[in-house]
């Protein structure tokens, strides 16, 4: 049994391979987001940005007679200040002097006491006034708040000298009467005497708390006299427009450039991040590797590439006749290689074709190695087996009205039926004939497997076209006919569960399984550029792409092909028979690789 490694190691050739596969998620999607950034952008009505500066920062005389201390935390500070700016009061004072209100942002300048107040508006003109008006209001609005907080504590400090030059004049009415008593006395009097000792007395009784008091009035009386100076020197409320706003010279937004651009960034990760979630949920077998994971115990014989010329699938087209220098075409070469390696170990005349599921390109694989082998000398027939969806006989350029079902039920001989292919001479095809009511029920008659068996004998290789093991059971009653069973898949279509399923129900029947296929592969994930190198030409799906990915060897001149195969070589000798094999072959041959 056929080991095969499973490659689950992620390299950065598998990112490479995700992105060239799912490369329109990659590409469309930035478009697509730039193309919508670009419409969004130039349907926008322009928006215009204006600012002003504020600087928090009092006068120096401001700061010598201030009532207050400074905050001890000028970023506290700061942060209440910018609360003020965007309170309902500012913004209520701004709506009655400009007639409207005015969206603002404040925010700090940075480490410094200065505010930055920003505005927006459709014109230029009207975001510099909208900015310098919310400012003036502002600082208006701090000053008569500055103010009115001056006055109250002028009636306050106010009331505090009065009550305190009352009390002065309490303390002093005592001496001043006694004085007066004393200027209206005789000095000669003996009454003045005693006037004059109490006047002491009294004085000396008073003079401390007089003192006091008068201390108090003092204090009083200067700070009165400071904020009535600080009343007059504040006209702007600690705020200080340091830069008014002025018209910008271009609109703040929209920013086409950057916006398109952070658009095509954006849609580019997104891509990419789609092109792998997109490949991660893609259960279809894209690569030899999907195939070996999904079917580990079978050998990949080949990778077909695509056909760049078939563009009409309805139309039959045989690569190895039409284009023999192409990739595809050498892939079926090197497929019969692997066929006729196989059939060292053990011998293979009768090979059955089949796959899981409909539209893989069975009988255009059948019809390209029938055709490989008959260019090799081989004397070849190809049986249409298919009863229910015949195409070999479009293939092989026959009539298909005769065939298989004709010399099973006996209506014509196997010679009769035989006809040579318009193809190439080496090949007799065997049509499928009339559509029988079941084909299951007639394949599996002994007649039928009579029929193959004569074939064999008859021919070296006779290939068999099968329908697919999933839909009917036709192809696993034709395996009991068969010496070798070749599973066809095809990239992009045939998912791993549907290959595992369909190997699995040959193998319940012991098919003689001997390897799989990989059909349809793009160019650049075969060996493309192996084969270009010895000149055959391998066009891709994508031929940018081809051209980003494909590596080449720049040291060999393409022109330069002696060692070009000759085609006409390859049709006229035929392979050596294995026991004349050269030691080289014979040696892969014992070792069980399969050339590709």
């Amino acid at each position: 049994m056929h080991a095969v490694q499973d490659k689950s190691e992620v390299s950065i050739q598998h990112y490479l391979d995700v992105l060239r596969r799912r490369w329109l998620w990659v590409v469309v999607t930035p478009l697509l987001f730039g193309g919508l950034m670009l419409v969004r952008d130039l349907r926008a009505e322009p928006v215009y940005r204006s600012s002003t500066q504020l600087l928090l920062q009092a006068k120096q005389s401001e700061s010598i007679l201030s009532p207050t201390p400074a905050p001890a935390d000028p970023e506290r500070a700061i942060q209440n200040e910018l609360r003020i700016i965007n309170s309902r009061t500012i913004k209520e004072a701004v709506r009655e002097s400009n007639g409207a209100p005015i969206a603002i942002e404040a925010t700090a300048g940075g480490e410094d006491d200065v505010l930055v107040l920003s505005a927006t508006a459709s014109t230029a003109d009207e975001a510099a006034e909208r900015a310098n008006t919310y400012a003036r209001v502002y600082q208006a609005t701090r000053l008569e708040a500055l103010v009115a907080d001056i006055a109250a504590t002028k009636a306050i400090v106010q009331q505090q000298v009065d009550d305190f030059q009352a009390q002065v004049d309490a303390i002093d009415a005592p001496v001043a009467a006694l004085d007066q008593q004393i200027v209206n006395t005789d000095p000669s009097d003996p009454a003045y005497a005693e006037l004059v000792q109490q006047r002491e007395e009294v004085k000396a009784r008073t003079d401390a708390e007089r003192a006091a008091a008068q201390e108090s009035l003092d204090n009083y009386t200067d700070t009165l006299n400071q904020l009535q100076l600080t009343e007059r020197l504040n006209t702007t409320g600690g705020v200080q427009i340091l830069n008014p706003a002025t018209p910008p010279g271009q609109p703040s937004s929209p920013t086409t450039i950057r916006d398109v651009l952070q658009a095509l960034v954006v849609g580019l990760f997104l891509g990419i991040g789609l092109a792998f979630a997109r490949d991660q949920f893609d259960d279809s077998l894209r690569t030899k590797d999907d195939l070996e994971r999904a079917v580990k115990d079978l050998p990949v014989l080949g990778l077909v590439p695509l056909d760049a010329g078939w563009r009409n699938p309805r139309r039959a087209r045989l690569v190895t006749q039409a284009a023999p220098m192409s990739a595809a075409a050498e892939s079926y070469r090197g497929l019969r290689t692997s066929l006729q390696y196989a059939s060292l170990h053990k011998a293979i005349a009768i090979v059955q074709v089949t796959s899981a599921s409909a539209g893989e390109g069975k009988t255009a694989l059948l019809s390209n190695l029938a055709l490989a082998f008959a260019h090799a000398g081989k004397r070849v027939a190809v049986v249409g087996c298919d009863l229910r969806r015949p195409r070999l006989h479009q293939f092989m350029e026959v009539d298909g009205a005769v065939g298989f079902t004709s010399v099973v039920l006996g209506d014509v001989t196997l010679d009769d039926a035989l006809q040579t292919s318009g193809v190439h001479p080496n090949i007799d095809v065997l049509a499928s004939g009339p559509r029988p009511p079941n084909p299951s029920e007639l394949l599996s008659t002994d007649r039928a497997a009579k029929v193959i068996e004569g074939l064999g004998e008859r021919y070296s290789m006779v290939f068999i076209d099968c329908p697919p093991v999933l839909p009917v059971t036709d192809a696993l009653v034709l395996s009991r006919s068969a010496d070798a069973t070749l599973f066809l898949t095809s990239a992009n279509n045939t998912s791993r569960r549907t290959a595992r399923r369909g190997v699995e129900m040959l193998r319940q029947v012991d098919s003689p399984l001997i390897g799989t296929i990989l059909n349809g592969v793009a160019a650049e994930d075969t060996y493309g550029s192996f084969y270009e190198y010895y000149g055959f030409a391998s066009p891709s799906r994508i031929p940018i792409l081809g051209r980003l990915f494909r590596r080449r060897d720049e040291e060999t001149p393409k022109d330069d092909r002696t060692d070009l195969p000759d085609s006409s070589e390859d049709e006229e000798q035929p392979p050596p028979r294995p026991d004349e094999a050269p030691d080289e072959e014979r040696e892969l041959a014992r070792e069980g690789t399969p050339s590709t």
